[in-house]
């Protein structure tokens, strides 16, 4: 694996891991307001998140021409989890992902393993293994204070219960996020039990406008994913069609999260079909251009909260491997937005 792209597998690995807890702060939320500030205020009190997401995904790409239709069945899973203590600051991620579109001769699965482990000067260590082209082994690169005190406080603004404190750490409003998402969420009348739980339940439905404008706000003031808002509204229109369709169980005696799952299954994705048949096919002929649309049949994702660990054990070859470089997030930023 070459050391260049090593580096960015390892920023992107780190970003998304961060990526994923502060968005699984915002999934929380008597009124939906009164439970979603209860929410905040137990997640404030947590000393870390223990969490497993799975996804999947199935749909078909059909491509029209001349009175014929071929369809292309593409399906995809991915099973996630992510353990964090806060003190010492450690997360551990894993992650399976398969997915199989064989008529287009692509199929395949990886395992990949990640930690970020905070350092006794505020520097840190991420190790990672991602098997690719026969190399199975772990490989390990620092991170700097810096870079780990920017990853810190986005995570301890995630689990803030004060929005100005967050406002202050990342520099973008959490209330008025939050306001927006749960605009249309409603509260079901009586408990629910999930995962053997009583649990508040909140559904909500967010269109793809509202979600481009979320996004837009979270990546201006989040540089360690890579992407600005102007590089986004590139794919604006792709967010026209979308839909979500979440669900938020939190626990009815301490309000700890407890479940979450979001379905993209009643999006319109005929505009990435259109965007599909751009790239596939060039005609100075609009006429020739064959009829593409995406149908899904499932794309989905759910989350299970549980018992946050004491503490989270490093395999003993990952602590074994040599530190070979040291991953710059703002260089990788900087490096991804130039490549777009």
């Amino acid at each position: 694996m070459k050391k260049s792209f090593r580096n960015r597998l390892l920023a992107v690995t780190a970003a998304a891991s961060m990526s994923f807890l502060l968005l699984s702060g915002f999934d929380s939320e008597m009124t939906v307001e009164e439970v979603n500030d209860r929410v905040s205020e137990s997640m404030a009190s947590m000393n870390g998140l223990n969490a497993e997401a799975y996804g999947i995904a199935d749909l078909s790409i059909d491509v029209t021409a001349d009175g014929q239709t071929q369809s292309i069945p593409i399906s995809g899973s991915v099973d996630y989890s992510v353990a964090m203590t806060l003190d010492p600051f450690v997360v551990g991620v894993s992650a399976s992902l398969s997915g199989d579109a064989s008529a287009m001769g692509m199929a395949g699965s990886i395992d990949v393993e990640t930690y970020i482990v905070g350092q006794e000067d505020g520097s840190g260590i991420v190790y990672a293994r991602v098997p690719m082209d026969g190399d199975n082994g772990w490989h390990a690169a620092a991170m700097s204070a810096e870079d780990m005190e920017q990853i810190f406080a986005s995570v301890m603004a995630a689990f803030s219960q004060d929005p100005e404190e967050a406002i202050s750490e990342m520099g973008i409003d959490i209330a008025s996020l939050k306001d927006r998402i749960i605009s249309n969420a409603t509260l079901a009348p009586d408990p629910v039990n999930v995962n053997n739980v009583e649990c508040y339940e909140i559904t909500q439905t967010i269109d793809g406008n509202t979600l481009f404008e979320i996004l837009s706000e979270v990546l201006d003031a989040y540089p360690l994913a890579g992407i600005d808002s102007d590089s986004l509204s590139a794919f604006q229109m792709l967010f026209s069609g979308i839909q979500i369709d979440g669900v938020t169980d939190c626990s009815v005696d301490d309000f700890t999260p407890v479940y979450a799952a979001i379905d993209l299954s009643g999006s319109d994705f005929s505009t990435i079909g259109q965007m599909i048949g751009a790239m596939m096919f060039s005609s100075d002929d609009a006429s020739a251009m064959p009829e593409i649309s995406v149908n899904v049949n499932a794309l989905n994702l759910t989350m299970s909260y549980g018992e946050v660990p004491d503490q989270i054990e490093i395999p003993a070859d990952a602590l074994a491997a040599e530190v070979e470089t040291t991953v710059d997030m703002s260089e990788i930023a900087n490096a991804v937005q130039t490549a777009e």
